[in-house]
């Protein structure tokens, strides 16, 4: 009989478990990766300090704000306070990416005019985004600037956009607060329906229920 009680209450925390793990956590948001023709000609890598030395040494306050920015200790308006020519484009703006190194990868893929022309997925895409805008820091030119995509695929969840140069790059736009990263912890909305999440707990209560029951027929 214990081992039959034993049972339906370990059933009845595993699908408690499964319901918290479900909707309680949110989904790691993946970083933006090249898609389609720019997958293989790009790569996308995460900032650190150590992976931008040159950078800290020769302008330690882009790489400060990258690295703050992408904490979610500081805002894209803070980017606006520095570039005042780019502060209008931020107003409001939300990070759909945090700002990540793009590179070219054997040349990368140009077009007639010479620019870099990438294709990106970006996971958090979604109809509540509008606006969106490419947030770029050139280190060749060593200037903050915003580029408007020549291709916003909201369906497929990509973005296609040119470069003159590449280096760190984010993904922005303006977004009701469900749909923007969280950028303290890299993450994404919450996933998951809330007809599923009464359908673990009620599926929970019962079973709880049904445990309570049996161990009360045990006593009498």
């Amino acid at each position: 009989m214990k081992k039959k009680l034993f049972g339906t209450f370990l059933a009845a925390v595993l699908v408690v478990a499964s319901a918290v793990s479900t909707f309680a956590a949110p989904s790691k948001t993946a970083q933006a990766t090249p898609v389609g023709e720019s997958e293989g000609k790009y790569e996308a890598a995460e900032i650190t300090q150590e992976s931008f030395q040159e950078l800290a040494q020769s302008k330690p306050e882009v790489v400060e704000k990258i690295l703050a920015v992408n904490a979610g200790t500081e805002t894209l308006e803070s980017i606006g306070e520095q570039t005042p020519e780019i502060a209008a484009q931020l107003e409001g703006k939300s990070l759909l990416t945090k700002v990540f190194d793009l590179t070219p990868v054997d040349g990368g893929v140009k077009n007639a005019d010479g620019k870099y022309v990438v294709t990106l997925s970006v996971p958090a895409l979604s109809d509540a985004a509008s606006d969106v805008l490419v947030l770029h820091y050139s280190t060749v030119r060593n200037v903050w600037e915003v580029i408007t995509p020549s291709n916003v695929d909201v369906p497929n969840k990509q973005i296609t956009a040119e470069f003159e140069d590449l280096s760190p790059v984010a993904v922005i736009a303006k977004a009701d607060a469900a749909a923007a990263v969280n950028n303290a912890v890299g993450s994404a909305p919450k996933t998951g329906a809330a007809s599923d999440w009464a359908l673990y707990m009620g599926a929970a209560v019962v079973l709880l229920a049904a445990a309570g029951f049996a161990v009360k027929k045990s006593r009498a």
